[in-house]
């Protein structure tokens, strides 16, 4: 079908290295072209390989002519669109001219200021003025828009917006420099990109980056799929990222990051380069015309540091000063790169012109990095969408284009780079379809509308090779974090456990901890993600952060689903602040003490905590009676045999020098936690008495407590009831207990049946005396037992567990499953009662 755009005409302003694909497109499609360029080389370059040479005309052309605006207005007047693929700052002047005789004007380049501004009058008379429709900016804007509509159109918003691109030479056409990189032009903005400062907003806050650390640790990375391999890329942020919360009408955006993709050692190279001040745009007090580059880089050198070098320094020498003044060894991929593109080389001299140290290295990159004549590059861009949809669910979901070049630049189609195609035919696209009268709207914008949008992305997923983009969901992502809890070894997750999740579809990612009980090393072996310490909250918003205990009390928002034992459902102390940062932060619980399923817990510590319980309680009855400073400054022991084994010692010592043997009492005998500290009490030659509903439904007082040597409380009650024992009852001397262990330590609990105490103790100060030295009562009520004995605590516990966890592969699983929903009712109920 002819296209109704045939023999309209074009013209084009600049014929630089990427318009002749955009030529070959509008040609084919019977629109006229007149190109115009001041270099009539190029012109003849590009004309001689265009296949419909009728259709194209060439124009002498120069913008800092003094007669340019004259010329302006003899070339305006025959066309329909007008089209800058000059150097930015040449822009306004030429939409000037187009408003002046009242023409369209596209280009690829960002909006500037200037051309914002010439929008209004644009409007006014009618026209339209497309810009940021290249790659980066445009087909970013293009896919990225196409998502987010969708996802916004169902009721969900978009919590965060990452979107990165680079241009990169095709895996198997890397040079060694920065991990791989070539230039397709001139070099100088890749430079200098260290000196431009980065601006972008991160969970509710805006961050400023300083140009001269867009390059610091931790480097940014992403993993994604080149010609079948998972690829891992470095990302930098560029530039001023936080307008485009607007442009994209995202106003619920937290977080939002443009960045540049690289390959990896790339931050490394380009980090030293800044630091050493070889990106400097001040010209030097002596040029560096006829130096060598050995030279220039001493004179660079000397200009910035107090330690100079001679004139006739070698190259060992200044890769000395480098090294000390990077505290990096000689052997650096950073210096390597810096010998590799020719900086310490004696022999080639400088050309003339060569003013400042960014001059300096752009002549070496335009030397050593330039394509070979059959090498192909590729454009790397990702989108990641951290979204929340209207049923509450939360997801990532990604947007990905991997497009290769076809070989060295060249003016035939065959020839045509990835970054030539990707700059000019999304423009092109939207050039035809102004022509044939596609596109209704005026003034200055962005392709971020979907009558725009659409087509474009369409037609160039037709072309040979397609332009397309791969979107997907990615797999949920579950994150271990570190325990801050002092003492706590015990984890939520084993290597096993997470190599279990890991096969049901989940990411998983492992922080790194010097007191887990389980090396960081045996979860990389699995397949884990390994994070550093402490940092989940940077994790993106769908993350599921998993833990056993508290997590730090910095009064931080808190925006992400986390499983945990949170204490604050039986309004211990804090808890309606902690539930206030889930609030504000967007974020919600699910507290593991409440994950139930027919009434009874999914997974409990009950019996660890029963176990650890006993033992410590008759330890402490044997220090009383050997006249023995109290247990402190507890440990974790490796095995439940090696606790029973401390305490058999002890008991065995009091037997042989004081002729006594421990009695104990158990309340709750026949659960969880009863079980585990009968177990204990028999192991260690303790036949215990055993009360459960049974002996204590009534409700108390029970003088019977009182005749026995060590107590141990494994229930916990949620309604009111008689005291078990009060404070009265313990005043006198002639009881036989010394040593009460309350394995539910909720001392805040109003229901609390021994409320003869009221504060909780610590692995590191694990005894309260609430009694005398005639009549010694001390207490124990460390509120996480199991984690003296945490491997196999940790091991019996995740058995359990994760097969819940396991059920939240799907994301609607929280609201569907009905101990996660239960447990999110819960939350909700608890959220209401706190005024929150």
């Amino acid at each position: 079908m002819t296209s109704p755009a045939k023999g309209k005409k074009v013209l084009l302003f600049g014929v630089g290295l990427s318009t002749p694909p955009m030529i070959h497109y509008l040609t084919g499609f019977g629109i006229e072209v007149t190109a115009c360029a001041r270099n009539p080389k190029k012109l003849e370059a590009v004309l001689n390989e265009v296949k419909e040479k009728d259709l194209v005309k060439s124009a002498l052309f120069d913008i800092s002519a003094e007669d340019c605006e004259k010329r302006l207005d003899e070339l305006c007047p025959g066309c329909d669109i007008m089209v800058s693929m000059m150097p930015p700052p040449c822009h306004p002047k030429i939409a000037a001219a187009a408003l002046k005789h009242g023409k369209h004007f596209f280009t690829s380049s960002y909006v500037s200021p200037a051309m914002e501004k010439l929008s209004p009058e644009f409007e006014k008379k009618g026209l339209l003025s497309i810009n940021e429709c290249g790659v980066d900016p445009g087909l970013d804007h293009m896919s990225a828009k196409k998502v987010i509509d969708e996802v916004q159109s169902k009721g969900g918003k978009v919590l965060a917006f990452f979107s990165v691109c680079g241009g990169l030479p095709a895996p198997q056409c890397n040079n060694p420099f920065g991990g791989g990189y070539k230039i397709s032009w001139t070099p100088y903005g890749v430079l200098s990109a260290g000196t431009n400062n980065a601006l972008f907003k991160f969970q509710g806050k805006n961050v400023t980056k300083p140009g001269t650390e867009i390059y610091d640790p931790p480097e940014w990375r992403h993993v994604i799929k080149v010609e079948g391999k998972d690829t891992t890329f470095e990302w930098y942020p560029n530039r001023d990222s936080t307008p485009y919360i607007m442009h994209y009408n995202m106003p619920e955006c937290q977080s939002i990051i443009r960045g540049t993709y690289r390959n990896n050692g790339w931050c490394n190279t380009l980090r030293s380069i800044a630091l050493l001040g070889l990106n400097s745009k001040e010209e030097a007090k002596e040029p560096f015309d006829g130096k060598s580059y050995l030279e220039a880089a001493i004179s660079i050198w000397n200009a910035t540091n107090e330690d100079k070098l001679d004139a006739k320094a070698t190259k060992g020498d200044i890769i000395k000063k480098y090294a000390a003044f990077l505290k990096k060894e000689p052997s650096n991929k950073a210096i390597t790169d810096l010998e590799w593109v020719g900086l310490f080389d004696s022999t080639d001299k400088i050309p003339a012109g060569t003013k400042a140290p960014i001059d300096v290295m752009c002549h070496l990159w335009t030397n050593k990095m330039q394509y070979g004549e059959d090498e192909k590059d590729m454009i790397v861009m990702q989108h990641i969408f951290e979204v929340e949809h209207k049923d509450g669910t939360r997801e990532e979901l990604t947007s990905t284009m991997v497009h290769f070049g076809l070989g060295k630049y060249h003016h035939i189609p065959s020839k045509f780079t990835a970054m030539a195609r990707t700059v000019s035919l999304p423009l092109a696209c939207a050039i035809r379809m102004k022509l044939e009268d596609r596109i209704k709207r005026t003034g200055v914008i962005r392709p971020v509308y979907p009558e725009i949008y659409n087509p474009i992305l369409e037609e160039v997923a037709k072309l040979s090779p397609p332009i397309t983009f791969e979107e997907a969901a990615l797999s949920p992502q579950i994150w271990l974090r570190h325990e801050v809890k002092p003492g706590e070894e015990r984890t939520a997750l084993t290597p096993e456990t997470a190599k279990e999740l890991i096969d049901a579809g989940f990411r998983v990612t492992v922080e790194k901890s010097p007191t887990r009980c389980i090396a960081t090393e045996e979860y990389a072996k699995v397949g884990c993600k390994i994070a550093e310490m402490n940092s989940w909250p940077s994790a993106p918003y769908p993350t599921i952060i998993l833990g056993l205990k508290e997590l730090p009390e910095d009064g931080s928002d808190l925006i992400h689903r986390h499983i945990l034992f949170a204490h604050c459902f039986k309004e211990q102390a804090g808890w309606k602040e902690l539930l206030g940062r889930f609030k504000k932060g967007g974020g919600s619980l699910y507290d593991l003490e409440f994950l139930k399923e027919n009434g009874r817990r999914v997974a409990a510590f009950g019996r660890p905590a029963g176990m650890a319980g006993m033992a410590l309680g008759l330890w402490q009855w044997a220090m009383q009676k050997l006249g023995k400073p109290a247990i402190a400054d507890l440990k974790s022991w490796k095995s439940k045999e090696a606790m029973c084994d401390t305490v058999r010692s002890a008991l065995k010592e009091v037997e042989e020098k004081k002729g006594l043997k421990a009695s104990a009492l158990i309340i709750g005998a026949l659960g969880r936690c009863g079980k585990g500290a009968t177990w204990v009490a028999e192991q260690c030659g303790v036949t215990p008495i055993k009360w459960d509903m049974a002996e204590t439904k009534g409700g108390g007082p029970f003088k019977q407590l009182l005749e026995v040597n060590v107590l141990v409380n494994c229930i916990y009650l949620t309604s009111k009831i008689p005291a078990f024992l009060t404070k009265e009852m313990v005043a006198p001397p002639d009881r036989k207990l010394s040593v009460f262990v309350d394995v539910s330590c909720d001392t805040s609990n109003p229901n609390n049946p021994f409320p003869i105490y009221n504060t909780g103790t610590t692995l590191t100060n694990p005894i309260l005396s609430v009694g005398d030295e005639k009549a010694p009562l001390d207490v124990v009520a460390i509120d996480h037992l199991p984690s003296l004995i945490p491997l196999e605590s940790t091991i019996n516990y995740t058995k359990d567990l994760t097969p819940h966890i396991k059920k939240l592969v799907k994301k609607e699983a929280f609201f569907t499953e009905p101990v996660w929903k239960d447990a999110g009712d819960l939350y909700l109920s608890k959220l209401k009662e706190a005024g929150h």
